[in-house]
């Protein structure tokens, strides 16, 4: 009976530090909006902006391969919301009927998906 308090204790303590870490892994990824759905547009640029924005470059895979495990899945993270704020972008100006501005950026996100 003591082993199995022993085994649990040192189990539960060892879950808590693990939900620990990862929340603090996804605090830094979470950003100080308050809707969490206003992740999916890109809020700093106005539509009517007529200068071009430059974005990166995609990643190289030399470059991902020196890449750690937990960095690679932080930077899979963060193209996935790129993905999907790009995504939701098209689809919504595709449905005003407006060009959606720079579509090399979805090609960009998903050569560095497919690497």
């Amino acid at each position: 009976m003591f082993a199995i308090r022993a085994i649990g204790r040192t189990l539960f303590a060892a879950a808590k530090g693990e939900t620990s870490s990862a929340a603090a892994a996804a605090a830094s990824t979470v950003s100080s909006r308050l809707n969490p759905l206003e992740d999916f547009f890109e809020a700093e640029r106005s539509p009517d902006d007529d200068k071009p924005v430059v974005y990166g470059r995609g990643w190289k895979a030399s470059e991902l391969r020196l890449k750690s495990w937990d960095d690679l899945h932080k930077l899979w993270y963060v193209l996935l919301k790129e993905k999907n704020m790009l995504m939701t972008q098209r689809q919504m100006l595709h449905a005003q009927n407006l060009r959606f501005p720079n579509p090399e950026r979805i090609s960009k996100v998903d050569s560095v998906f497919s690497r």
